[in-house]
């Protein structure tokens, strides 16, 4: 394993080809010098002397042919705006425009048109504004020459669209303040791409360039938009105040929190220069996002939520590392769990999350290629109210903590290879507050035919408190080789230490990790028989700690089919080899750790879904797992059913059942116990959604989760290879049970600026113990809405001024 890290990154330097293949085709925007009317009409005089972009390639269901549905696509441009007009020709006999109304953001199986924009043209960053023909909006950043966006990302611009017998049209209307550009003045050279995605009987996915099979890239492969000059856009002055009233009605703590509440904050974009920017945020609120949908988790690995807030969504590619996760944003104004009471004791009150005081980020995109990120911020000291022999003491649940993270990233081709720098910084207040730094180098190399690419990033950490300070590293490596003829090669290795600890700001599943990871898949896109394409994959792992004992050791394989009707199958059938788990019996972080061994076991997974653009989707997923004991079975259902075009329900039904999984009960003494733990759960979700128009939609959401496990047969660890029979435990029997609601009404009333009402419902309990570890989901939820919830209502307002 040393050897692999001393050795491979230059090794498979070596490999790379130097033959570039250029991207050929290119588009000119027209200046136009008349006001462009947004209507999705297309009718003014510059739209008809303006250059168009056609020829586009399918990449679904037949990937490389040429499209069947004709799509023309032209730009504008003045001072102030960029205007992309699409018009999207069905043949005749063709079924009709797909259009589904809904809320913002949201995919959806209807008729799309996006176009993407590498603005500096980096060759690894994009922004892409999509419009359904609802004229529904969603936008996404896509990072690392990806072809996998973010749609967390909002952008403030506008679009209309039309329909007709022979097709429909969309008309996008982007201003440049919402763009990083180059020195304006002077001619601008950006990348530029379009997608065309339509849900009749053809079901085309096109683009008007497709990256070739064996070429690592998207964003990279974009073709030239050239023809803009002159411009001098205004400089972005976003201020967006907002307001939010709320009043609790009920509460399920055991101190009464209900009331009313009045905060105000101030969220700000600055444009400093064509290239760079300024985020500001006082007080930030984020009344408006959906809750996070609760999970079971009965492991020993932290659940991975992602971000949501607004603040914290603009320019964080930037902050992307290749590989691990080093800045977790959602550790900033994390959640907090209540405090330990005494004999005696009660709770007064106490926070549900830490506060962000205030936060600022810089972001910047230089000529030069060198692009940096800075973010600070501080989150307010909290404090619960504990009332002990009649006095009401203050008790600090979290000190004042400031972060800092800084990213510097070298651009070194025009394929987006590049050299990086990050740190980032925590600090508790107080002498014996918990400090944090986290340094690493990353690179990123890309040959210059795009087939191949090596990542490498070095991390340290210096974690703990100040007078006990701990440090820790890892490396990583990743190669992967795509070919034209559809096979696909990955390996990655990592060493990490065991006191590599990145948690304060970043976010990391172990440390004490050796590993390698190779698989090898092939992709098919010509038809065979009924099927349209296939691909299928094999892959192994191994991990060891640094003490050489593999805790992870596995091979698998699977193949996925779509149909000629567009139905898909998929599957999986995989073996985990003997290994020491180290992690199961809490010891990970004792000086010594205790092993329990795990023998072969095996699994299998199914999986099937139907058309997307029916009125009814379905997609279920099976698998099977053989543990010690019995076997462990998942079942999860999920369907879209589509009412109207603005109202759609979508249910996921997700069901577990344990049998025999042999897992860690507790430890008495300085002795773990074990037991083959037995579980049923049952996940129900539901959301509706019903959009009046594309800016005011409705959204309710709903969460049940049962869950009742216990365990027989319990052991008590003697050794890493003896567990001893015959013991015993006080608690065997465990449960979780749970009711969240959501509801959130959006309407954006003005571009940027809109309204929130959302009212959240939440209980839960552990009381309802089922000691066979059954579930009955007809009766559970009755008890759930007689017990104590936390019931809010909340109004937000935001106003954008420019």
């Amino acid at each position: 394993m040393a050897m692999l890290f001393k050795w491979a990154p230059w090794a498979l330097v070596g490999l790379l080809p130097l033959v570039a293949e250029p991207v050929g085709r290119s588009l000119e925007a027209h200046r136009t010098l008349a006001p462009v009317v947004l209507d999705g009409r297309l009718d003014e005089p510059a739209w008809a002397a303006a250059a168009s972009a056609t020829g586009f390639t399918v990449t679904w269901p037949q990937f490389g042919r040429a499209a069947a549905l004709p799509t023309v696509v032209k730009v504008l441009y003045d001072d102030r705006y960029l205007y992309v007009g699409a018009r999207m020709q069905h043949p005749k006999g063709h079924a009709k425009v797909i259009q589904r109304l809904h809320r913002r953001d949201q995919d959806s199986a209807s008729d799309w048109f996006t176009v993407f924009l590498d603005t500096l043209k980096d060759r690894r960053t994009a922004l892409a504004f999509a419009v359904n023909a609802s004229g529904v909006q969603r936008d996404a950043l896509y990072s690392g020459d990806s072809n996998a966006g973010d749609t967390s990302w909002d952008g403030v611009w506008e679009s209309a669209v039309s329909r007709d017998p022979d097709g429909w049209t969309a008309e996008l209307k982007i201003p440049l303040s919402q763009l990083r550009i180059k020195g304006a003045g002077g001619a601008q050279v950006w990348g530029i791409n379009f997608n065309r995605s339509d849900q009749g009987p053809f079901r085309e996915n096109s683009y008007w360039e497709l990256p070739p099979r064996g070429v690592n890239a998207f964003v990279s492969r974009f073709p030239d938009l050239t023809g803009i000059t002159g411009i001098h856009p205004l400089p972005r002055r976003e201020w967006v105040p907002f307001l939010t009233l709320q009043r609790k009605f009920e509460t399920a703590k055991t101190f009464d929190d209900r009331g009313w509440q009045l905060r105000g904050g101030l969220d700000a974009h600055l444009s400093l220069s064509p290239n760079s920017q300024l985020d500001l945020s006082a007080r930030p609120d984020f009344a408006q996002v959906e809750v996070d949908q609760a999970v079971l988790n009965l492991g020993t690995y932290e659940t991975y939520f992602q971000e949501k807030r607004p603040f914290f969504l603009e320019g964080m590619e930037l902050f992307q590392v290749a590989g691990p996760t080093l800045f977790y944003s959602r550790r900033i104004g994390k959640a907090l769990a209540e405090p330990s009471l005494a004999a005696g004791e009660i709770l007064v009150s106490s926070p549900a999350t830490a506060d962000i005081a205030g936060a600022a980020k810089y972001t910047a995109k230089l000529d030069s290629g060198l692009n940096l990120g800075f973010l600070a911020a501080g989150v307010e000291a909290a404090q619960g109210r504990v009332q002990s022999g009649g006095q009401v003491q203050d008790r600090q649940l979290s000190p004042y903590t400031s972060f800092g993270v800084l990213r510097v990233q070298q651009l070194l081709d025009d394929r987006g290879s590049y050299l990086g720098g990050f740190g980032s910084f925590m600090r508790e207040a107080g002498t014996q507050g918990r400090e944090a730094t986290v340094t690493a180098l990353d690179s990123v190399y890309k040959s210059s035919d795009r087939s191949q690419v090596l990542e490498t990033t070095l991390v340290r950490s210096l974690t703990g408190p100040r007078d006990a300070q701990v440090s820790g590293a890892r490396e990583r490596v990743r190669y992967n080789r795509q070919w034209r003829s559809g096979y696909s090669l990955e390996v990655q290795g990592i060493n990490a230490t065991r006191d590599y600890d990145p948690n304060d700001v970043g976010a990391l599943a172990r440390s004490d990790d050796r590993r390698a990871y190779v698989a090898l898949t092939r992709q098919y896109d010509g038809a065979l028989g009924p099927l349209r394409s296939r691909n299928w994959g094999v892959d192994f792992l191994e991990a060891r700690d640094q003490a050489g004992l593999p805790y992870q050791r596995a091979f698998s394989t699977w193949a996925r089919t779509d149909f000629y009707t567009f139905y898909s199958l998929w599957g999986s059938a995989g073996m985990s080899l003997p290994v020491q788990d180290d992690r199961e019996l809490r010891t990970f972080r004792d000086p010594v750790k205790k092993y329990l061994h795990t023998p072969h076991l095996p699994y299998v997974q199914m999986g099937f879904d139907t058309p997307g653009n029916r009125a009814w989707y379905g997609r279920i997923t099976a698998d099977t797992n053989w543990f010690q004991g019995a076997p462990t079975t998942n079942v999860d259902l999920f369907q879209s059913i589509k009412l109207t075009t603005a109202l759609e329900l979508q249910l996921d039904t997700g069901f577990r059942r344990e049998l025999g999984e042999l897992r860690y009960l507790e430890t008495q003494g300085t002795t773990p116990i074990v037991g083959l733990r037995q579980l049923s759960q049952l996940n129900q979700t539901l959301r509706v959604a019903y959009a009046l128009n594309p800016r005011l939609t409705v959204q309710a959401f709903t969460q049940v989760l049962v869950a009742n496990w216990n365990y027989r047969a319990l052991q008590s660890y003697v050794n890493d290879t003896t567990l001893a029979p015959g013991a015993t435990s006080s608690a065997t029997a465990f449960s979780d049970r749970l009711w969240n609601v959501n509801l959130i009404v959006r309407w954006e009333f003005r571009p940027g600026s809109a309204c929130y009402f959302v009212y959240t419902h939440g209980t839960s309990t552990e009381a309802l113990v089922n000691a066979r570890a059954t579930i009955s989901p007809r009766l559970d939820l009755p008890i759930l809405r007689h017990l104590p919830s936390d019931d809010v209502v909340q109004l937000k307002v935001s106003w954008l001024i420019r």
